[in-house]
């Protein structure tokens, strides 16, 4: 009788699952409290990055002035996409891994919700 229990595939599942499910706890935990890349030790977006000029950034958005998509007032700093780190650069989730300038524009800006 004590076979039938033990060679219950749900029961196996079950065990196991619960086993690889403890076992991963550790590695989730040590992803979730990895360090992350601080603004100082990230590298300035250059505006002859290919992915910048892909969506035509400059560090100045006065230079866009003549620019057919921009409108006076858009910068990075108030685009919807920046995360401010030190006032002057920033992180923009279009450059991953990369800071961009405050003063900035490029054509995917987006109003702040």
């Amino acid at each position: 009788m004590m076979s039938d229990r033990s060679n219950n595939p749900s029961r196996r599942r079950f065990l196991k699952g619960t086993v690889l499910g403890i076992a991963a706890l550790p590695v989730a935990g040590a992803a979730l409290h990895a360090p992350r890349a601080r603004a100082d030790e990230l590298p300035r977006l250059e505006e002859d990055d290919p992915a910048a000029q892909a969506v035509d950034y400059v560090h100045d958005a006065a230079d866009m002035a003549d620019h057919p998509d921009f409108e006076e007032g858009q910068v990075c700093a108030n685009c919807g996409l920046y995360t401010d780190e030190d006032g002057e650069w920033g992180k923009c989730s279009v450059f991953p891994g990369k800071l961009v300038a405050a003063q900035g524009w490029c054509n995917v800006w987006v109003p702040e919700s």
